[in-house]
């Protein structure tokens, strides 16, 4: 199995069984990412990951596909309109879901699926991400890895515990987060694999003497949200 795939599974696996064991009060609590609460975040992370049985055609040959960094540098990420119908897609479709089914099996439904769904030969396949273009299979599923492993952060702020992010989510994300870096971190940092994972993506923020190591690079952080 592709060492993106490896990493997806290893990290919806880890999540899922933080989640079956919550208590129904602690799936209300507000997150870091308002207004979500925790339960609207699992949701969203199921979202972000969830596909069809079928689910992108081929790119036509001579696309050039986008880098799972170039994913995360589309200017309209940034924007409030892009942010306000995350928000409210999510808000739209917990309602729905969570009428019917938990949070915690929602995901852990979702998550397999995908994973079988995407367990195939061809994962070095340039494809159509709708809305994104052409993308070699392989990088999205980086994307979708990118993003279980940085809401897991989310989930284990919210509870107050120490972050599970797995060794291969860590991996198979540090060449994305260094790309939009611009280059490795200053060696002065010190940051390792989880380091970069939880300062890029703005997770905590820089120190002064970070910023002040990274120079005009600090202008970055976040490198992805």
């Amino acid at each position: 199995m592709p060492e993106a795939m490896v990493a997806l599974a290893d990290e919806s696996h880890a999540l899922s069984a933080v989640l079956r064991e919550l208590a129904p009060e602690e799936l209300t609590k507000v997150t870091n990412c308002p207004p979500w609460n925790l339960q609207e975040l699992v949701v969203h992370v199921g979202d972000s990951i969830r596909v069809t049985d079928a689910p992108f055609p081929p790119a036509e040959p001579g696309d050039q596909p986008i880098s799972a960094a170039d994913y995360y540098r589309r200017p309209q990420r940034a924007t409030p309109a892009y942010r306000q119908r995350n928000v409210d897609r999510t808000q739209t479709l917990a309602r729905t879901v969570l009428a019917t089914v938990s949070a915690a099996q929602w995901f852990d439904d979702v998550s397999r699926h995908t994973l079988a769904t995407l367990n195939r030969p061809d994962l070095d396949q340039v494809v159509v991400i709708p809305g994104r273009g052409a993308m070699r299979l392989t990088d999205w599923v980086t994307t979708r890895l990118i993003s279980v492993a940085v809401h897991g952060l989310d989930v284990a702020i919210t509870l107050g515990r120490t972050p599970w992010t797995t060794p291969t989510a860590l991996q198979v994300s540090h060449p994305v987060l260094v790309d939009l870096l611009g280059g490795p971190p200053p060696e002065r940092l010190r940051w390792d694999e989880r380091n970069i994972l939880i300062a890029g993506t703005g997770r905590r923020p820089l120190t002064e003497q970070e910023r002040e190591i990274l120079g005009r690079s600090a202008e970055r952080f976040p490198l992805l949200s």
